[in-house]
């Protein structure tokens, strides 16, 4: 799949967005280590995985002026392709000093701030392990959390990022015709998750973040991943397809299908009692109103359904899940006074499985918040089999 997008514009307006929000904020520099701000701050991304659980690369990123992006050693010829400053990080995992190397990681990383011109007593940070959090400590740091600000910023998408979001539509499609296609009698769960990956790589995606693909009695409870159990006639298949696309694009959308034509009246009622709830719940989502109106308006949850909930009725999404989000009204919402903006992506979705059923359904689409409402990003077809 070609790109079309302007990836100069996209690492620059990013870090528009991040750098008005430090302001905002009274943040004089930041520190980030999670892989997806480091990322949204530099443009950059190296073995994201591995990144996500090791600590082998941050950023520091001033309130004006061009970010440095300490990477791993090996990768740094390669990051140079796209972001202006990046120097080798001195890591301190895995030796059997640790406080000994983030001490120089530390050294390494207050000098940066200091050739920023950053001052050292308005820190934020993401996260860090132990020796380095301590070490910054014993150099008089006292890093506050970055959350507000990465939060802030990242909540409404560029135009390069709808872009993207737009691109990564098409292949997330493509994955999940290609899914659909491949669900026969016999076929195992790992079996179709492999075909949703293969359409998801070859298509220029990265890679899965989880593994849910779920068949007949696995549908029930929610939160059971692929397994080598093979489909049976009858069966209903549901897949989130929790994919990290072109250019670390996020997107998850959940489809459940009938595995053949003979579907009962039970597995009918569940998916149309979703899929009602899933149209019913996008027609609210609108710039101007506030999560609290929201969990207000939003159209009754089946309550044989509430006991097995997903967690929330809808997320933000860029670059993982973010924020904001919006709690059951079982729950307590968190963010009642967040108002939902023009240029906000979400994904809104859905578990229905009553406490001891043998199957559930699992729908959600993701969208863009506009002034026209909510657009969808990858409208694929619901089933005509199930809505019958």
């Amino acid at each position: 799949m070609t790109h079309h997008v302007d990836l100069d514009g996209l690492r620059l307006g990013r870090l528009a967005r991040l750098q008005r929000a430090m302001c905002d904020h009274d943040v004089d520099v930041l520190v980030l280590a999670n892989e997806p701000n480091v990322r949204y701050a530099t443009g950059v991304t190296a073995m994201p995985v591995y990144a996500m659980s090791t600590f082998a690369r941050c950023a520091v990123v001033p309130q004006e002026g061009v970010p440095i992006l300490f990477e791993h050693g090996n990768s740094v010829h390669r990051s140079k392709l796209r972001a202006p400053d990046v120097r080798p990080m001195h890591a301190w995992e895995f030796y059997d000093d640790p406080g000994s190397q983030a001490a120089i990681w530390a050294d390494e990383t207050l000098a940066a701030m200091r050739e920023l011109g950053a001052r050292g007593d308005r820190v934020a940070v993401d996260r860090l392990g132990t020796p380095a959090f301590l070490a910054l400590l014993d150099r008089g740091v006292r890093p506050v959390d970055s959350a507000p600000v990465t939060q802030q910023a990242r909540r409404v998408k560029t135009s390069e990022e709808i872009e993207l979001f737009d691109l990564n539509a098409e292949l997330v499609m493509e994955m999940l015709s290609a899914f659909e296609t491949a669900i026969a009698p016999g076929i195992s769960e790992r079996e179709l998750l492999a075909v949703l990956s293969d359409v998801m790589v070859s298509g220029g995606g990265e890679y899965l973040a989880t593994t849910t693909v779920c068949s007949g009695p696995h549908t029930n409870p929610w939160r059971a991943e692929a397994t080598d159990r093979r489909l049976e006639p009858g069966d209903l298949v549901f897949v989130d397809t929790d994919t990290v696309g072109i250019e670390g694009c996020f997107f998850c959308v959940s489809r459940t299908f009938p595995v053949g034509d003979a579907v009962n009246a039970e597995q009918r009622t569940i998916y149309r009692e979703s899929h009602e709830w899933l149209e019913a719940m996008k027609s609210l989502v609108r710039p101007g109103v506030t999560c609290g109106e929201l969990v207000v308006e939003a159209p009754p949850f089946p309550e044989r359904f509430v006991a097995q909930r997903y967690e929330c009725y809808f997320h933000g999404i860029g670059l993982e899940e973010e924020n904001p989000s919006l709690c059951h009204p079982a729950d307590e919402q968190p963010n009642p006074g967040t108002v939902l903006e023009d240029g906000t992506a979400l994904v809104v979705e859905l578990y229905a499985g009553e406490v001891g059923g043998r199957e559930g359904v699992k729908l959600g689409d993701q969208v863009l918040v506009t002034g026209d409402g909510c657009r969808v990003f990858a409208p694929y077809p619901f089933s005509e089999t199930l809505l019958g």
